[in-house]
């Protein structure tokens, strides 16, 4: 008896003691650097492949674009000639999440980096197929609170039928 209660309480433990991602943690910085890179960035410069990336990593499609649960949001706009990839994210503390992003950008794309050798966080270009896409992180307060305005940005008009147009 005393072995099989041994076996239930193991068996239990990972999902009483599983530990939630804590906002504005490492691992809560982590995935939303990760989705920028791996949505905005790699669909870069045409965007036609947003819908897909966003999909592969495991947002929910909502109208207008795309969902991280519980507060991000991507979506692709068109504007003043441009087309630009954003998410609006959640950052409690954005001195953290900017860098969380510029490292994740400069893991994933460095080798595109062609901004000053120290590097520039809220203003970064990449060369991405021969294009550039700036990306730009601004930090933001709505109702009192912290958020981060993250962009891809490049030249010239956003693919139809993506991204929420």
């Amino acid at each position: 008896m005393i072995k099989a209660a041994a076996i239930i309480l193991i068996l239990a433990a990972p999902a009483t003691g599983a530990q939630t991602i804590v906002e504005g943690g490492p691992e809560w910085l982590d995935k939303r650097a990760e989705v920028f890179s791996s949505v905005c960035m790699a669909a870069a410069p045409d965007f036609a492949a947003f819908d897909a990336k966003a999909e592969a990593a495991g947002l929910e499609r909502i109208e207008q674009g795309w969902h991280l649960p519980p507060e991000a949001f991507l979506s692709l706009r068109a504007h003043d000639g441009f087309c630009s990839c954003f998410m609006t994210v959640g950052a409690p503390d954005q001195t953290e999440m900017v860098g969380a992003i510029f490292g994740r950008l400069m893991q994933d794309w460095g080798a595109s980096f062609t901004g000053k050798a120290e590097g520039l966080a809220n203003v970064a270009p990449f060369q991405r197929d021969g294009i550039e896409a700036v990306s730009i992180l601004e930090p933001r307060k709505i109702d009192g609170q912290n958020w981060l305005s993250a962009r891809v940005t490049v030249f010239g008009a956003c693919p139809d039928g993506e991204g929420g147009q």
